[in-house]
């Protein structure tokens, strides 16, 4: 009979991931919707879930609990995804680098928005006269 402690953190660590996974789905809705606002409140929720989920992680694996196979595969896939969704977000941010650049070149030969010091830009000031 498998101990009671291991199972109950198994039940958890199996509760935080389908939680992170429902996060992950939630943010990845988000991210194609392109609404700003939305994909920061995912964020932060989806930030919280893996905080909690880490908790439980720690906990389990101090305990000498062993996570079944099926599950440790669900926790090398919901971190692919994490990564994935973190290379799309740093991808569009650099696209958008490139594309202000372009639009509003330096005017002083510099490298453009993408390389140059945040802010300092001609399209850092442009777009600072619309806040």
């Amino acid at each position: 009979m498998p101990n009671l402690s291991a199972v109950a953190m198994t039940d958890a660590v199996q509760t935080h991931l389908g939680e992170i996974e429902s996060h992950l789905g939630a943010l990845d809705a988000a991210l194609a919707s392109g609404d700003a606002d939305r994909i920061e409140q995912q964020s932060q929720i989806l930030q919280l879930g893996l905080a909690q989920g880490l908790a439980a992680f720690r906990q389990a694996a101090t305990s000498g609990a062993a996570l079944p196979a099926d599950l440790h595969q669900r926790l090398v896939l919901a971190r692919t995804r994490c990564l994935q969704q973190q290379q799309s977000v740093q991808l569009a941010s650099a696209s958008l680098g490139r594309t202000l650049g372009v639009l509003f070149p330096s005017q002083d030969g510099a490298q453009g928005a993408t390389y140059g010091v945040p802010g300092q830009g001609a399209g850092a000031r442009a777009m600072s006269a619309y806040r």
